[in-house]
């Protein structure tokens, strides 16, 4: 916490915007799938999701170049009082005197225009206000709150979500207003368009073009598509092995099979980042950044690859222990190599193009999963290493590029 303490008030405050964000919105969204399964049915489901992730990544683009030609404040600030309405339309459409999960949708829509808005505006500007001596810290420390806040929100969520959804939006609805507060009165412009050495290009297309010049920014983003394919493992192959493979035991009468060791591996991952982030940290302190990210990502990819082989308690307890300690290791040399190559006058711009990484890479794991019938786990275990490798040679190939400037 002492090193907390240290950083600018400003970033202090979004720190804590962070947690307290992530600790509000963690109640529901993780449960909002089986809420839109439940009244509308999995076709529409899955419908519904596709257009929100295409909405997000659309608005980031755009978020991207409006935050270099206004600064990252405005929208920040627009952001707020659009999630606030969003908020409010869920809270209305299922409060006590009426329900419509149509128009719950709607208001989620709206909420994930004004994420969209938010995240890219406030990512650009914690580039702007962290630099090369500290960002791996922060980034750190960043990563460390939102994981405290999700096992937070995520254990609030299974015990509130079913009975108490109208109070949970009510809450998060006023915390964005709340975050709309904190900005206005004590989170000031971070980037003053006028001042900048180069202009942002007004034409939204030119800006994204100038953006793609950037030889070592375009390896990262080869690197980052696979990097969130292993992050994504999580959410998309795992759940399938565990759920056809895993052999069903019990621990004190208590049975485990797939659906709940998929559980253990998500809390034991967050207890593992919660508690020993900080320590890894200061062990990796005075590594070189090519090595964090190698050893990270061939950790954590490792470790999924043990978890597909696996079959039982004791590996994929294993195959946690393994994956989390790659992804304690990489996550701030990563982060904190991808503000470097946003670092200036156009870091919003940066930060538009790089969502698209994101849908990418979980449009290349959906495809992985739909085929895995075919090849089984050993098959996805090598895709896996494919993936490893994919992720780790763009990244070098980056490092190297930036390095020669």
């Amino acid at each position: 916490m002492k090193d907390f303490f240290k950083l600018n008030r400003q970033i202090q405050l979004r720190i804590l915007m962070m947690f307290v964000g992530g600790l509000c919105f963690s109640t529901v969204g993780g449960s909002m799938t089986i809420y839109y399964n439940e009244h509308m049915g999995a076709g529409i489901t899955g419908i519904l999701l596709i257009l929100s992730n295409i909405l997000t990544f659309v608005v980031g683009l755009w978020a991207g170049h409006l935050s270099d030609l206004r600064g990252r404040r405005p929208l920040m600030l627009f952001a707020c009082l659009v999630t606030t309405v969003g908020g409010l339309i869920a809270t209305f459409a299922n409060s006590p005197w009426y329900f419509d999960p149509w128009l719950t949708y709607i208001g989620f829509l709206v909420l994930f225009f004004g994420y969209g808005f938010f995240n890219t505006a406030a990512t650009a500007m914690m580039v702007d206000l962290t630099n090369s001596d500290n960002r791996r810290m922060v980034y750190s420390l960043q990563y460390w709150v939102i994981n405290m806040a999700i096992l937070i929100g995520s254990a609030l969520s299974g015990w509130f979500f079913r009975d108490y959804l109208f109070e949970l939006l009510l809450v998060i609805s006023i915390e964005e207003f709340l975050s709309f507060l904190v900005i206005y009165f004590w989170i000031g412009e971070s980037f003053h368009p006028e001042l900048a050495k180069r202009k942002a290009e007004s034409n939204i297309f030119k800006a994204y073009q100038w953006v793609a010049k950037d030889t070592a920014f375009m390896w990262y983003c080869l690197s980052a598509i696979f990097t969130a394919m292993i992050f994504n493992q999580l959410d998309n192959y795992l759940p399938v092995h565990l759920s056809d493979h895993f052999v069903t035991t019990s621990i004190f009468g208590i049975e485990i099979y797939g659906q709940r060791m998929l559980s253990i591996f998500l809390i034991v991952n967050t207890l593992l980042i919660v508690l020993f982030i900080g320590g890894i940290n200061r062990w990796t302190k005075n590594w070189r950044r090519e090595t964090g990210i190698l050893v990270g990502l061939v950790l954590q990819g490792s470790g999924f690859i043990v978890a597909f082989l696996g079959t039982t308690l004791s590996v994929e307890l294993i195959a946690t222990g393994v994956a989390t300690f790659g992804e304690m290791i990489g996550v701030g040399f990563i982060q904190a190599y991808r503000a470097d190559l946003m670092e200036g006058d156009s870091a919003g711009t940066y930060s538009g193009f790089f969502t698209i990484t994101q849908p990418v890479a979980s449009v290349l794991s959906g495809i992985l999963v739909s085929f895995s019938a075919v090849y089984g786990n050993v098959g996805m275990a090598f895709f896996m290493v494919l993936i490893i490798i994919f992720a780790v040679l763009p990244a070098m190939r980056s490092i190297r590029i930036k390095q020669a400037v």
